[in-house]
């Protein structure tokens, strides 16, 4: 008989969903909006000013980590329901150190506010968790 599974360990793959939608869709627009980066340098140039905006490879890179971050709460989010220790506590882990690492990198180049802090919550939250409360029922 299968172990049973904690309805904690299910409302944190419930949360890894619905945050890993969100992501997925702020990602999307995120390239959506390179565009509009890539237009406003064009614009900016085509009339001899500077260009004061968000640099482009920032942009990519700040896109592709919430992609990536985002791909990571999904699949762990799978990997907890079924109790699996790779998919659901190695990469929720791995989601939640790349998360806090971009909170921090965020917050050293534009000042740690209430939303760094708000950011920081769930990932924190997910490590913890993962590696006391849920520790011995991601075993499969």
């Amino acid at each position: 008989m299968a172990a049973k599974r904690p309805g904690g360990l299910t409302a944190l793959a419930v949360l890894n969903f619905v945050f890993g939608g969100i992501g997925a869709i702020v990602a999307l627009i995120g390239f959506g909006g390179l565009t509009l980066i890539r237009e406003g340098i064009k614009k900016a140039e085509e009339s001899g000013a500077k260009y004061d905006g968000p640099s482009l490879t920032m942009a990519y890179v700040v896109i592709a980590l919430t992609a990536v971050g985002a791909l990571l709460l999904i699949v762990s989010g799978v990997g907890y329901i079924k109790q699996k220790r790779f998919s659901g506590r190695t990469l929720g882990t791995v989601y939640a150190l790349i998360s806090l690492g971009g909170t921090v990198a965020s917050g050293a180049a534009g000042g740690i506010g209430i939303g760094s802090i708000l950011l920081a919550v769930y990932p924190l939250l997910t490590l913890i968790l993962l590696n006391t409360t849920f520790k011995n029922d991601l075993v499969n």
